[in-house]
């Protein structure tokens, strides 16, 4: 082999060397595109399975908030009402206790 095919055979390795490292490059830079479009889908869906659950959790607290506070108004509600009804069978008592102090 001659000096000028001996130079040929370098300049074809250069370009193909060049060729692959830009092929490599390209492929490279496709498979980072692709990682990034996968990592933002990941994020996107996890985002919105933790508003789903966060959402979830927080009816079940108010539904837990609602079944406490109707139970207390009920609790209240027959409070009222006892001493409404104690204080309608006293009344009677009260107004003639009033009276008779003022009679004496």
């Amino acid at each position: 082999m001659g000096k000028e095919d001996i130079l040929k055979a370098i300049k074809n390795a250069e370009e193909n060397a060049t060729k692959t490292l830009a092929d490599a490059e390209v492929k490279a830079s496709s498979v980072l595109s692709d990682a990034r479009v996968k990592a933002t889908e990941l994020i996107q869906k996890k985002q919105e399975q933790i508003n789903k659950n966060s959402r979830s959790m927080i009816d079940d607290a108010r539904a837990k908030a609602q079944t406490e506070a109707d139970k207390v108004t009920k609790d209240g509600d027959k409070e009222i009402s006892g001493i409404t009804e104690k204080g309608s069978k006293q009344r009677k008592k009260a107004i003639d206790s009033v009276i008779d102090s003022f009679m004496k």
